[in-house]
């Protein structure tokens, strides 16, 4: 979730021909430093653990270990196990994300899995890449970090909130709702989303009978979601993080709950938590959007076996990819040195022998090829400035049993890429 000013609309659709997503990454590739760094690769996690977004930690660090556990089978790094220092990102509201790069740069960590919400990543780029790190997000999607001047260090793996906002609007409007209240966290990121949001669901016939800001961190959401209820729309849209739950039980309350109207979420809010302590009819009336292609249920049952008590898995497999995507970069690179390994992310992307394995794109680059990383969550293929260039989204709804399962609805399209 997130979104700031609004750039040239995404295509819905087919994908580019990879000769031209090629051509778009190689025009603005950075030149490689000439220094080089031959390991151990020192990786660092920014992952939720507490705040507004913890329910996704959990997903992410089974993503992350299962990762490592696999490039480490296969030798590890330029010959060397890759090691992991373990850090929280909080959220958006807190200092926690900051004072976490500053132990994670004090370990000599080169690169950085995270963090998840733009508007945590915002308030500790500058940081990260300042002390000359690689930071690659699983899941920052504000239009915000576009073209963001991070030096060429900061790269992100999901669509643009400006894609799944238009997904989103085509999935309501092709259940048959025509009128729409949206209530959505008071943050820049998230009312951008609103925005575009609103702007694909009028575009496509329908009209927004409320559109509502609320603030993340009142105790009390009973108000903000009153007005929703009074809006009289056929379909309700919450953009918003953990806090959704609390919305979602006091529209229930206002007897405007799912089973009644039927509600959708954005991508910080489908998880397992929300659907708690609702009924069967009550969950069954909730839809979200997810970033990435559909998972492969043997990779799901590594993950299960892996880490047994976690419920759901969403973000497991962009943290997954984002890992390997670091792995592959610096064995490309020949160094784990930040600069080096961001230099070579791109091309991991664009090359001529498409493998979805570490070992195998391990064994093509020993053998001289270039590679093109097809991930756990789909392929990507990263611009130079850090941008994904394509990408996918599910659209995902809960069971009566609270169970969140995706649709078998997935959407595609292109990006334009950043200046630079």
């Amino acid at each position: 979730m997130s979104r700031g000013s609004a750039p040239a609309r995404p295509a819905l659709g087919r994908l580019v021909p990879a000769v031209l997503v090629l051509a778009l990454a190689a025009c603005t590739q950075p030149a490689a430093p000439a220094a080089r760094v031959p390991g151990p690769l020192v990786l660092g996690t920014l992952i939720p653990r507490t705040g507004d977004l913890a329910h996704l930690g959990p997903a992410e660090e089974a993503g992350v270990q299962l990762a490592v556990k696999d490039i480490n089978a296969a030798g590890g790094v330029l010959g060397q196990p890759v090691s992991v220092v373990d850090g929280d990102s909080g959220d958006g509201f807190s200092s926690v994300a900051s004072q976490t790069v500053d132990r994670l740069l004090g370990r000599r960590v080169t690169a950085v899995v995270g963090a998840t919400g733009s508007a945590v990543t915002l308030t500790v780029v500058d940081k990260v890449v300042g002390a000359g790190a690689v930071e690659v997000s699983p899941g920052d999607a504000s239009t915000r970090l576009t073209g963001y001047p991070a030096r060429g260090l900061y790269f992100r793996i999901v669509p643009p909130d400006t894609f799944e906002a238009a997904v989103l609007a085509s999935t309501i409007i092709a259940a048959g709702h025509r009128t729409l209240a949206v209530l959505a966290v008071r943050d820049p990121s998230a009312s951008g989303y609103a925005t575009a949001l609103e702007a694909d669901f009028v575009r496509a016939g329908g009209r927004v009978l409320a559109s509502i800001e609320y603030d993340g961190q009142a105790a009390d959401l009973s108000g903000p979601a009153g007005q929703m209820a009074v809006a009289g729309a056929s379909a309700d849209v919450v953009i918003g993080m953990g806090e959704t739950s609390a919305i979602v039980h006091d529209l229930v309350k206002a007897n405007a709950g799912p089973d009644v109207v039927p509600l959708y979420v954005t991508d910080l809010a489908p998880w397992a938590t929300l659907a708690q302590g609702l009924t069967p009819a009550q969950s069954a009336g909730i839809t979200g959007i997810r970033p990435g292609a559909g998972t492969d249920p043997a990779f799901l049952a590594r993950l299960r076996a892996q880490s047994p008590d976690v419920r759901d898995f969403g973000y497991a497999a962009q943290s997954y990819d984002a890992t390997v995507l670091i792995a592959l970069a610096a064995q490309m690179a020949g160094s784990v040195r930040g600069r080096d390994i961001a230099a070579a992310l791109p091309g991991v992307t664009h090359g001529q022998t498409a493998c979805s394995t570490f070992v195998l794109c391990l064994a093509q680059v020993k053998a001289g090829r270039t590679i093109a990383y097809v991930g756990q969550a789909g392929a990507v293929h990263l611009g130079a400035q850090g941008d994904p260039l394509d990408g996918s989204v599910g659209v995902y709804r809960f069971g009566a049993d609270g169970v969140v399962s995706p649709v078998r609805i997935y959407r595609s399209g292109t990006f334009p890429a950043a200046a630079g």
